[in-house]
This record gives C-alpha cells, sequence and structure tokens, in this order.
C-alpha cells in the first residue's frame, strides 16, 4: 500500500547541505544529510550502538563518524569501524543505520522514505529556463499545522477577499465562479475565470490555472485577456515534518517584468499574503486534514478544488502517512 513514506518530499535548501552533518525531518523520522562527491547521502540520525544523533558528528571522506564512541558510518549506512575494536574485527552485517534516497530538484533537496511510487512532482514547462522565465524561491517558513491543511489554502480561492482584503480581492466581489474539476491518479487541475477581476501584484488577473500533484506540490498560473502571452506562476511545496508541523516553500515566476527590484516587490508581497495565511492556518482544528466529507461542512462550487484533493489523499494508507 502506498503512504506518504513512499512519496518524495522536499526537507531542505540545496545551499543548506555540505559536506557536514544537516539535520532535518520528515514524517516523524529524523534524517541527517551530507554531501559527498557524487551525491546527497540521507540516512537515519540515529547510531545504532547508543542511539545518539549522528548529526552530531562529522565526515571525512564521504564517512560520518559519530561523536559519542566513533562509530563510522559509509553512504549506505553500514557502519565500517568500530574503534573500541581491535582493528581488523569482523562488523556483523547487521551493523547498519537506515538510508534513503535523496535527490537535488528546484533548488531543494528531496527525500523519499520507502522505495517512490511516483517521480520529484514536476514543475510546468519553462518555468526554469532562465531564457524563458524568472523563478525566485520567495518564501520558506515552518508552520504550525499539518502539509496537508497548508497546501489546501494554496488551492482555495474563496478565502482572498477576507484573510486578504485589498491584497487578492474585495468584499464587493465575494462569489467563486463555477468551474469543472479535473482528477486523475495524482493530480487536480482547474481554472477559474473572474468576470470582474481581482488585483493580484497591481495586475488584473483575468483567470487563475490551478493544478496539483499528490501529495503536497501545487502550482497557479495567472493569466491576463489584457496581456496574452505573459504569465505567473505561484509554486508551492509543502514538507510533513509531522502531524502537525509542516516546512512550507513558495516560488513564484514571471515570463514579463524582468526588471531590477520586481524581485523584492514580489518577495515583500507574498511574505505578507503568507503571513496573513499562517496565522489562519495555524488556528485550524484538528491540524490533520480530516479527510471524510462529513467532518467539515463543504460547498459544492467554492470547495470543489478541496473536497477532489481530500480524495486523493484517501487514496493513501494512513499507517504512518498522518492521514486520519
Amino acid at each position: 500500500m502506498v503512504t506518504l513514506r513512499n512519496h518524495w518530499h522536499p526537507v531542505a535548501k540545496v545551499d543548506e547541505v555540505s559536506d557536514q552533518p544537516f539535520p532535518v525531518q520528515l514524517l516523524d523520522e529524523k534524517v541527517v544529510l551530507f554531501r559527498t562527491a557524487s551525491a546527497i547521502t540521507a540516512l537515519k540520525d540515529l547510531c545504532i550502538h547508543r542511539g545518539t544523533a549522528l548529526s552530531l558528528g562529522w565526515v571525512e571522506n564521504g564517512i560520518l563518524t559519530c561523536a559519542y564512541h566513533g562509530w563510522q558510518y559509509d553512504a549506505a549506512g553500514r557502519c565500517v569501524r568500530m574503534p573500541s575494536l581491535p582493528e581488523g574485527s569482523a562488523i556483523p552485517p547487521k551493523a547498519r543505520t537506515s538510508s534513503y534516497q535523496a535527490t537535488e530538484a528546484y533548488g531543494l533537496v528531496w527525500v523519499c522514505l520507502d522505495e517512490p511510487a511516483a517521480p520529484v512532482p514536476p514543475f510546468p514547462d519553462g518555468l526554469w529556463d532562465p531564457d524563458l522565465y524568472r523563478t525566485i524561491l520567495v518564501y520558506d517558513n515552518e508552520w504550525a499545522t499539518s502539509a496537508g491543511r497548508a497546501i489546501e489554502n494554496f488551492l482555495d480561492v474563496s478565502h482572498f477577499a477576507w484573510v486578504h482584503e485589498g491584497l487578492l480581492g474585495t468584499r464587493d466581489n465575494t462569489v467563486t465562479p463555477g468551474h469543472d474539476v479535473a482528477v486523475d491518479d495524482s493530480t487536480i487541475e482547474y481554472t477559474i475565470r473572474f468576470p470582474k477581476p481581482i488585483d493580484l501584484d497591481t495586475a488584473t488577473q483575468s483567470y487563475l490555472a490551478y493544478t496539483l500533484h499528490l501529495p503536497f506540490t501545487g502550482h497557479i498560473q495567472g493569466g491576463f485577456d489584457h496581456r496574452p502571452g505573459e504569465y505567473d506562476y505561484m509554486s508551492m511545496a509543502t514538507s510533513p515534518i509531522s502531524s502537525d508541523r509542516t516546512r512550507v516553500y513558495l516560488w513564484r515566476s514571471r515570463n514579463h517584468s524582468f526588471e531590477e527590484g520586481v524581485d523584492k516587490t514580489i518577495r515583500d508581497f507574498e511574505h505578507s499574503v503568507l503571513a496573513q495565511d499562517k496565522a489562519i492556518v495555524e488556528s485550524q482544528r484538528p491540524e490533520e486534514i480530516p479527510l471524510d466529507l462529513r467532518d467539515e461542512l463543504h460547498l459544492k462550487v467554492p470547495d470543489a478544488g478541496a473536497m477532489s484533493y481530500r480524495g486523493l489523499l484517501r487514496s493513501l494508507d494512513h499507517e504512518g502517512s498522518y492521514l486520519p
């Protein structure tokens, strides 16, 4: 059965991981990362000898040394030296800590705790081609909520006028337009077109096109009827540290307005918006996103995307996945 452990999750920015141990947490699992000449290594942050955090140690020539008794581990998690034993002593085959798959994508380090059920969630074509788009990570913060609650808020339109009045909406324009939601085994897509356009970053957005990749990565494309061919994207990935803690990453991409100073304006804007979102989402109870549609009252049109998302999450086995 596929669980959240079978999916890739971002755990750190690429520039946070060096050739020395860097501790992170994913799905309540403590993980230590370090960079070797060939790749990023991810091991369980636990020495099998006396349970010390391996992240307290150090790395030399790709070998991680535990700070307590000097036991040494290679990039596969195998213990290769026990200094308290005479040189040449046999090391038991079971002397190893767990190792995990790790990869780099979109400026982040992604980890999968079990066999991957799918690749790292994709980004729309072209966003990482500097000749086509300016893409920047504008936000990276920890929220006291679940990854599901955080990404569901990203998919929600009807809160704009209430949580972000004057930034993303106005209270004389609160009706969510009808829209169709397309769902497959791992993706949700829908487009909301605004008869009375909303203001976003001082530019009038004519529509917002949403894409969600299971479990916690979403993209919003904003387009302009009066400026065809110009697009803005918001991309979010939420990392499930535990059932009530998540790390939120947000990128902004644009194929226009490359002039100096625009990055800071966008970054400041998103920090204002996400500070408002954070206060709301951290207040939600339960922190874990409810998957039984009887648990919270839903509206057919405004909550269509959220109801489809919860249906996809139900396809994951709850054991070890922080899903009810």
